[in-house]
């Protein structure tokens, strides 16, 4: 489920939940984790640098690794489980005013595409930037990202299942919406085009309204 900083700082999805819920957090800690995080999103872990990511956020280096004492890792996992936090909040605050799924996954297809076009096909889904960088690395930073996925997962299948979707079938609607999702947003950045975004939408909505995924044609 792809999840983003906008310009402003702020992490945003469809539905997303207050963002003045960011003032619980020390300033310092908050602008290091919003400065990483769209650096992370726009190239990836490993091309990006502790003194880009001090340069940007205007904070002296003792004052990073008070907040992450181990430095560069302990940030890009911060910033993982921020992305994946505020996705399970933006799921369950939808679901808690009554959304359906399908008009979620519209409104975070509108929301991403719009996203992209406003970032110049810059940013990606930080989830599938670092877990593509890491492949299956058994690292710190490699678990995080499956974590995450699977925390994301886990809240998609319980929020179809709720909609009386079975249990094993909402599973894998759960891991398909978010495979494509994902695909759909690094397709649409390498062709600066939001049309597989908008493809990748009606499908995964037709799909939760028959509750169904490889079932046979009538």
């Amino acid at each position: 489920m792809m999840l983003f900083v906008s310009n402003d700082g702020v992490v945003r999805s469809a539905g997303a939940a207050d963002p003045k819920a960011a003032l619980d957090i020390h300033p310092t800690r908050l602008r290091l984790l919003q400065v990483a995080t769209r650096l992370f999103q726009q190239r990836g872990y490993h091309a990006v640098g502790l003194a880009e990511i001090l340069a940007l956020s205007e904070t002296p280096k003792g004052s990073l690794y008070h907040h992450f004492p181990g430095g560069k890792p302990e940030l890009a996992e911060a910033c993982i489980t921020r992305i994946a936090a505020s996705t399970l909040a933006a799921l369950d605050e939808a679901s808690a005013k009554g959304t359906d799924i399908i008009g979620f996954l519209r409104q975070l297809g509108e929301e991403s595409s719009a996203w992209l076009e406003r970032t110049d096909w810059r940013d990606g889904s930080l989830l599938a930037v670092i877990g593509q960088e890491q492949g299956g690395d058994d690292s710190a930073l490699a678990d995080a990202v499956r974590i995450a996925y699977q925390r994301i997962e886990m809240r998609l299948a319980k929020w179809l299942m709720l909609e009386g979707v079975a249990v094993a079938r909402a599973r894998d609607i759960a891991a398909t919406i978010i495979a494509s999702h994902e695909g759909a947003m690094l397709l649409a950045r390498c062709r600066r085009d939001t049309t597989p975004v908008a493809l990748v939408t009606d499908m995964l909505c037709a799909m939760v309204d028959r509750g169904s995924i490889g079932a046979p044609a009538d």
